[in-house]
C-alpha cells in the first residue's frame, strides 16, 4: 500500500511541475499579445485572479471575460502563435503584418485587410504564406 501511495504523490508532484512549466510557457508567450490581452492572462496565471473578480473590478460580465481568456489561451497554445511570436522576422515584410494582426493580435482576416490596407483575397494570401513558411520551420 505504501507503494501506491507514493507513486500516486510523485505523479501528483510531477503534474504540479507540469502545468507549473506550462504556465510559465503561457506567460513567455503572453509577452506578444496586445496590452489589454496580456494583463486579463496574467491577472488569471500569474496572480491566480478569479475571473468573477477580475470582471467587477473591470465593470464588464464574467462570461465575457471568461469567453476571452479562453480564447486567448487557445490562442496562446497553438503552435502558429509561437512560430509568429518568434520566428516573424523570417517573413515579408507585408506577410509578417498580417501575421501579426492576425495571429497576436488575434483580428479577423477582414479586419486585418482593412486595418493594412489590403484585399482580402491578398490578405488569405498572406495567412496561407504563413501557415506554409510556419510548417515548413517545425
Amino acid at each position: 500500500m505504501p507503494d501506491v501511495l507514493e507513486k500516486i504523490s510523485t505523479l501528483a508532484i510531477q503534474r504540479r511541475q507540469l502545468n507549473r512549466q506550462r504556465i510559465d510557457e503561457l506567460l513567455l508567450l503572453a509577452e506578444y499579445l496586445p496590452d489589454a490581452d496580456r494583463m486579463l492572462i496574467e491577472q488569471v496565471l500569474l496572480n491566480g485572479q478569479p475571473i468573477a473578480k477580475i470582471a467587477r473590478m473591470s465593470r464588464r460580465p464574467a462570461r465575457c471575460l471568461q469567453r476571452r481568456a479562453g480564447a486567448i489561451l487557445k490562442r496562446l497554445s497553438q503552435q502558429l502563435f509561437k512560430f509568429v511570436a518568434v520566428r516573424a522576422d523570417a517573413l515579408p515584410s507585408d506577410v509578417r503584418l498580417t501575421a501579426r494582426l492576425v495571429v497576436l493580435h488575434g483580428l479577423s482576416l477582414r479586419d486585418t485587410a482593412e486595418i493594412s490596407g489590403q484585399s482580402l483575397h491578398r490578405t488569405r494570401q498572406h495567412m496561407n504564406t504563413v501557415h506554409v513558411t510556419a510548417r515548413l520551420f517545425s
